[in-house]
């Protein structure tokens, strides 16, 4: 049997290749290449990193902090899940950035200028294109952009619109497994995971970060099983009678919904998971968990 192969998109396999330097300085120059940036630094996280923290525990969790040439900084992030609350997720980011790269004693008007960079194995806004640039404007005027000195970048690895460089549609085919691009970029990063896959030691760790993970799925659903049928029961014994059993059963369905997003498990294993549990088909596990987020998102799409 083949080995289980672990790409650019894994947790791990991405902080590893972010490490180097050099990887850094290249791929920031792919994504903006009018900043001319020469050198970069890889600043170590003041905090500790969990591999099996979720953003719902709060855990300052960073890819990578990279700081320029100009001293400007840099959060590089890899989002595989489209969870609902991308805008959220961006803004906690920001704001821990700006706190890790805040000198003692200094205050915000020495903020320096950030770029928080989210590489998305999804199309985050839904318009086909390669790269959304975010920044403040005015509602009426749009000409008016608030100088925050800060920047959100959200890169598409689906996309097909906007020009980009070869060097970052290089990167993007490497996290969609392509393995034509003879970019010397692309070239360099496939050999490089392709090490880490083959590193016996590297492997042990990828490995048991599966297993961990899967441990932490396996007990997120026995949680929310719990949960959800606790919910379900309450609302199911409110009505007693057909129609309030049936609204119990949306009850305990929609209420493991929400306890498996809150031990972080990714929407399709929830769909998974949900139709196992309750034993309906897959089209309506994910009924379910659209109404959720179309409930968390407050009706909007």
């Amino acid at each position: 049997m083949a080995q289980e192969y672990f790409d650019f998109t894994n947790d791990l396999i991405f902080r590893w290749v972010m490490e180097r330097e050099e990887n850094c300085l290249a791929i920031l120059r792919a994504i903006l290449p009018e900043l001319k940036i020469t050198a970069v630094k890889r600043r170590e996280n003041e905090h500790p990193v969990n591999y099996l923290a979720f953003d719902d525990e709060r855990g300052v969790r960073f890819d990578a902090i990279i700081e320029d040439d100009q001293e400007r900084f840099y959060d590089v992030e890899m989002q595989v899940v489209n969870q609902p609350g991308l805008g959220n997720r961006v803004r906690y980011y920001q704001a821990q950035l700006d706190q890790e790269t805040l000198k003692k004693g200094e205050d915000y008007d020495d903020l320096r200028e950030s770029y928080v960079i989210f590489f998305c194995a999804f199309d985050p806004c839904g318009q086909d294109r390669r790269l959304y640039q975010f920044h403040y404007y005015e509602d009426v005027d749009r000409q008016l952009r608030l100088p925050t000195n800060s920047h959100v970048i959200l890169i598409n690895a689906l996309g097909t619109k906007d020009q980009i460089t070869p060097e970052l549609a290089a990167v993007l085919d490497v996290m969609n497994r392509r393995r034509d691009n003879t970019n010397p970029l692309a070239v360099r990063l496939v050999k490089e995971i392709d090490d880490y896959n083959r590193d016996k030691k590297r492997r042990r760790a990828l490995m048991n970060l599966k297993m961990r993970l899967k441990d932490e799925w396996r007990l997120g659903l026995s949680e929310g099983l719990d949960q959800g049928r606790a919910e379900g029961k309450v609302e199911g014994r409110a009505e007693g009678r057909a129609e309030g059993k049936a609204e119990g059963r949306d009850e305990m369905t929609l209420g493991l919904i929400h306890a498996l997003q809150a031990q972080g498990m990714p929407q399709k294993q929830i769909v998974e998971a949900l139709a196992l549990a309750r034993k309906i088909s897959l089209a309506e596990a994910q009924h379910y968990y659209d109404q959720v987020v179309q409930a968390t998102s407050g009706g909007e799409h």
